[in-house]
């Protein structure tokens, strides 16, 4: 197994990890799917760092990346439930997750979501009748089961 690899009893531990994490922040409802995810363009980011364009460059940069993620932080949990996807603020406490307010909340009926593997990753976009939008990435270095299993429930409409 390869460094980023996961075995299928962490898969298991992180899946129940997650919806542990979100279940009674969801009002109740059955937590269908639940994994955390970031902005993407982290390598965009990093190489800015480290050519040196400055402050200005990487502030540009960082501000493109929030705009495509719809204005949610850095880190988000998502929380997918039969009625309803919400985005809660995510640190973390050593390797421990640790979950903030909810930042975004939408109703399904309705909510587009789209998976994008253009990129190094899959990147979810969320899309609602509004047209409001918010496009991230899982929030490991590449695609994780966790977070691929919440993108097949939204895809799948389940």
């Amino acid at each position: 197994m390869g460094m980023f690899e996961m075995s299928d009893s962490d898969v298991a531990d992180w899946r129940q990890k997650c919806r542990d994490l979100v279940a009674d922040r969801v009002d109740g409802e059955e937590v269908l799917a639940a994994a955390g995810f970031r902005q993407g363009g982290a390598s965009v980011s990093y190489a800015a760092s480290k050519a040196q364009l400055g402050g200005l460059v990487y502030g540009g940069i960082k501000m493109l990346r929030k705009k495509k993620a719809g204005g949610l932080p850095d880190k988000v949990m998502l929380a997918v439930t039969p009625n309803r996807v919400r985005a809660f603020k995510l640190g973390f406490r050593g390797r421990d997750h640790k979950l903030g307010d909810e930042v975004a909340s939408w109703d399904r009926t309705g909510l587009k979501a789209n998976a994008d593997r253009s990129g190094a990753m899959t990147a979810l976009t969320l899309e609602s009748p509004e047209g409001d939008q918010a496009t991230l990435v899982g929030i490991s270095v590449k695609d994780d089961p966790v977070s691929q299993e919440l993108i097949s429930v939204l895809s799948t409409g389940q």
